[in-house]
């Protein structure tokens, strides 16, 4: 009888303990069911936190907090691109409107003084080619972002003898060069050098570049081009001695529609998306760009792609 009463006894304490472990249970799961609800109304700062709770409830409970660790990120960098794209949309209506109200404008002065000279229509002819030119090239590089945006394929790759690429470039700039009476100073190695690259992505590349030195360096005199390995590596440094880049407007420069203090000179304006540009297109050939400025001293945007042997 005793050896019964016994059994009887143990049976009752382990069912007091399942019943009770399950209560447990059932109140941490209640109060992480609350918790859950909280953060799925908007309070997505609030954690998943069960003192006391069985491992696997734990574990359970981290797996949460991690998921609303990333969700959090998530939407903080959906915001992010969402105010981007209202800063976009803000300046690219600018830019857009701009010119378009200066073509308007020439056009109805046209259409309505009788009295212009052959000479001032001609002049009005030449501004507002030169305003509809700007507008156009706005648009083509809006639309050539947008498709890199989009895209997240990498450009087709090849075996590219990088110098020959920077030669053709420096070549097609040559006019550029003689109006503005400048020599490049060009810097290459004697042996040929590879990278892997895309040749239309290199050329389009050193063109904004290019351009970019024409626009704010051609005022110091000198302008150069320099091709460097570094192991895994091959460097090309576009520099010149012009006005440079302040401080403010250094970390900003490759951000879209970004045209910094030059842009209140309007002889001197670009439209603020050839440098994201360019920086899209090196990311997407495995390397990376950079720059550094000493106003009136020495200006240097500097990229890699990887070396091909």
């Amino acid at each position: 009888m005793p050896g019964y009463i016994l059994i009887l006894v143990f049976l009752l304490a382990v069912s007091s303990l399942l019943v009770y472990r399950q209560c447990h249970m059932k109140r941490q799961l209640t109060r992480m069911t609350a918790r859950i609800e909280e953060i799925r109304a908007g309070a997505i700062n609030q954690r998943v936190r069960l003192p006391g709770a069985i491992p696997a409830l734990n574990e359970l409970g981290g797996s949460i907090n991690r998921l609303i660790d990333d969700l959090q990120q998530s939407m903080g960098k959906l915001n992010l691109l969402e105010a981007e794209r209202k800063k976009m949309i803000t300046h690219l209506s600018h830019d857009l409107r701009t010119p378009l109200t200066a073509i308007m404008g020439y056009v109805e002065v046209m259409q309505r003084d009788q009295s212009l000279t052959e000479t001032a229509r001609q002049q009005y002819f030449r501004i507002i080619a030169n305003k509809g030119n700007k507008l156009d090239a706005l648009i083509r590089d809006f639309f050539e972002l947008s498709k890199l945006e989009a895209d997240d394929d990498a450009p087709e790759s090849e075996r590219i003898q990088i110098v020959e690429r920077i030669q053709e470039a420096v070549l097609s700039f040559y006019h550029q060069f003689q109006l503005k009476q400048l020599t490049p100073q060009l810097e290459f190695p004697q042996q040929d050098v590879y990278v892997w690259g895309n040749r239309q992505s290199i050329e389009r590349i050193m063109n904004n570049l290019l351009t970019n030195s024409l626009r704010y360096g051609a005022d110091g005199g000198t302008i150069g081009i320099r091709v460097r390995e570094a192991e895994d590596r091959v460097w090309v440094d576009v520099w010149d001695c012009g006005q440079g880049i302040s401080e403010t407007d250094l970390p900003h420069i490759f951000e879209r529609l970004y045209t910094g203090k030059a842009s209140r000179n309007a002889a001197q304006q670009g439209n603020g998306l050839g440098l994201t540009i360019v920086k899209k297109l090196v990311e997407k050939q495995s390397g990376e760009i950079h720059a550094s400025s000493i106003p009136d001293e020495l200006t240097v945007f500097s990229f890699y792609l990887p070396k091909a042997t």
